[in-house]
C-alpha cells in the first residue's frame, strides 16, 4: 500500500537556481534530480521535509502546498 502524499512538498524556482547540487545528498527519499537542462523534483516522492531549502546558496527552493 503507498503512503499518502505530503501536504507539502519542495518547489525550485528554475530562473534562481544554479544547478550547484548543494540540495542532492540532502534529499532524504532522493526526489531531487538534475537533468541536462534543469533541476527537477519529483512531486510524488517529496516528502515536504525542508531539507534541501536552508542549504541553497541562491535561494531557489521553496515549500508550496502539495
Amino acid at each position: 500500500m503507498r503512503s499518502a502524499r505530503a501536504a507539502e512538498v519542495a518547489v525550485v524556482s528554475l530562473d534562481r537556481c544554479d544547478r550547484c547540487g548543494l540540495c542532492l545528498p540532502l534529499c532524504p527519499p532522493a526526489a531531487i534530480h538534475l537533468d541536462l537542462a534543469a533541476l527537477v523534483i519529483d512531486r510524488q516522492a517529496c516528502t515536504g521535509c525542508r531539507k534541501c531549502i536552508a542549504p541553497c546558496p541562491v535561494g531557489a527552493l521553496s515549500i508550496v502546498h502539495a
